[in-house]
């Protein structure tokens, strides 16, 4: 799949108009072998290098990876919300809904909140939980500023990358765990996607939470139940489709892989964990909707909730090539009946289908690919008032005496001096990266081909991760289309790219010492 996508990107992207289409100044295998050139130079050295390091301090490095890998984090936490407070602006679209309920609600004034948009889209409801206790800690200390909300972001984005750094350490190795460590903290510690106050930074923690979940249960003996894990995978998959419905693809992945490990292995016992994290996930589920929403006060009218109809019927709109439409979101709208608004959604869809024809249709499928994969900086700067500034509404103003506001705003705020650069610079890593992640599924493939299912954990958990990308990658093809929907799997897409980058520094260096 991603192959295939990597060659759609380079062949026919600079020549396909679509939808939302980015801007560059090169052609698009420009930014791929800017990337690739130095890469593959770092692999080839350490192919040719032998020992890179002494067996002193290779044997320190070992004994003390857990502290070294907390100094290091604690390190990217100061910078990142340095960072952060420094280049704070606020975003005026779904953010800035979200943050308007949240501070009328922590001034009680439930009464000013407008509630259609909740009753649309209920489970941005769990975001303003998160962030109303956040707001309310924070109040103990004397402060309802808004940056409390972006420092604790940089507190998920550095607990990311340690999560990161152990899946990378079982999976790999140590010295490839810190290898990528740092790739993470440069290219997604510091993604300007840190400051948007929306469930695309504060979603990004649960595809990594629930792989390293299961690859905790993987790696477990086989007389031990690992029962704990189980259930936390079912708490946390519940918590992140609250958040971001389509990280729970990691869950179901991980379920799937579970179903084919007890079908291989003929062992009905081993039923019992993929079962009890299912159960456990609709518990949850139904607990969250059923007393943590209720909680807020808000009366919202179900009714109203748009379900996965008005997405397919959205993803299939030739004019938008997939992507939000006004129209259709106005449509659906429009009727108040939630099972003939259902009824007439699947009605649209099926005609655009029909409209589409079989080789309309994966012209379409071919321009929402291209949507979702060819931005390197993930439709940064497309939504709304995206660039709203330091004061919007009610919201506490932000400061704007920071030093480095300046310097950082020049690479990150569209027609500043450094915007165009900072933007190729992200396409080089995300075409980079996908490379690699192309790589890596063909470096598993041949391992499923050469062992069967019955591999080891460390396979069970590759598995794992590409179905979850594949999920990630159709799931975005059938519904709405925009590549901002990536940016919550970026450390898997990540994680996908170390596994083929090691894949071909292993091949090289078999081959160099024939």
């Amino acid at each position: 799949m991603f192959v295939l996508t990597l060659l759609l990107i380079i062949l026919a992207g600079d020549g396909t108009e679509y939808f939302l289409k980015p801007v560059f100044s090169k052609p698009e295998v420009f930014y791929l072998i800017s990337g690739l050139v130095p890469f593959f130079f770092l692999i080839l050295l350490f192919c040719l290098s032998g020992r890179t390091f002494s067996a002193s301090l290779k044997e320190t490095v070992h004994k003390h990876t857990g502290i070294i890998i907390a100094l290091l984090s604690l390190i990217l936490f100061i910078i990142e919300a340095l960072y952060s407070v420094s280049a704070f602006f606020y975003s005026d679209w779904d953010p800035a809904g979200v943050l308007d309920c949240v501070y009328k609600l922590l001034r009680g004034r439930s009464g000013e909140i407008s509630l259609d948009y909740f009753s649309a889209h209920p489970n941005n409801l769990m975001l303003v939980c998160i962030y109303l206790s956040i707001l309310k800690i924070a109040s103990l200390f004397g402060t309802e500023s808004v940056l409390s909300l972006v420092i604790f972001q940089s507190m998920l984005f550095t607990l990311g990358g340690v999560l990161f750094f152990y899946i990378v350490k079982d999976l790999l190795s140590v010295k490839a765990a810190f290898l990528s460590w740092l790739i993470y903290a440069v290219w997604i510690g510091f993604n300007p996607y840190l400051l948007i106050t929306y469930s695309d930074a504060a979603g990004l923690i649960f595809p990594l939470i629930l792989l390293r979940l299961f690859q905790l249960i993987f790696k477990m003996d086989k007389d031990k139940t690992g029962i704990f894990p189980v259930f936390l995978t079912g708490f946390t998959a519940a918590a992140a489709y609250a958040v971001k419905p389509q990280t729970v693809l990691v869950f179901i992945a991980g379920i799937i892989v579970m179903l084919f490990i007890t079908f291989f292995r003929r062992d009905l016992k081993l039923l019992c964990k993929p079962l009890a994290a299912f159960t456990v996930f609709f518990a949850a589920s139904f607990a969250i909707t059923t007393f943590i929403y209720p909680s807020l006060g808000l009366k919202l009218d179900r009714d109203k909730s748009f379900g996965f109809s008005h997405y397919l019927m959205m993803g299939l709109n030739p004019e938008t090539d997939g992507v939000y439409s006004n129209e259709d979101t106005e449509f659906t709208n429009s009727i108040s009946d939630p099972v003939k608004r259902r009824d007439e959604n699947l009605r649209v869809a099926a005609e655009r289908l029909e409209a589409y024809g079989f080789t309309g249709l994966l012209g379409h499928l071919k321009r929402k690919e291209l949507i979702n994969f060819s931005d390197g900086s993930f439709s940064w700067g497309i939504d709304g008032n995206f660039f709203a500034g330091p004061v919007l509404g009610d919201m506490p103003a932000v400061k704007e005496d920071s030093p480095l506001r300046g310097l950082i705003h020049s690479f990150i705020i569209a027609g500043e001096r450094h915007y165009d650069s900072f933007r190729e610079i992200l396409q080089v890593f995300w075409l980079t990266v996908l490379f690699f992640t192309a790589a890596g599924e063909i470096f598993a493939l041949k391992k499923l081909i050469g062992n069967g299912f019955e591999g080891n954990p460390a396979f069970y958990t590759t598995a794992v991760l590409f179905l979850s990308l594949y999920a990630l990658t159709v799931f975005e093809l059938i519904f709405e289309a925009k590549a901002r929907y990536l940016f919550t799997y970026l450390p898997l897409f990540l994680l996908a790219g170390v596994y083929g980058a090691y894949g071909i520094y292993r091949s090289l260096r078999h081959y160099l010492k024939r």
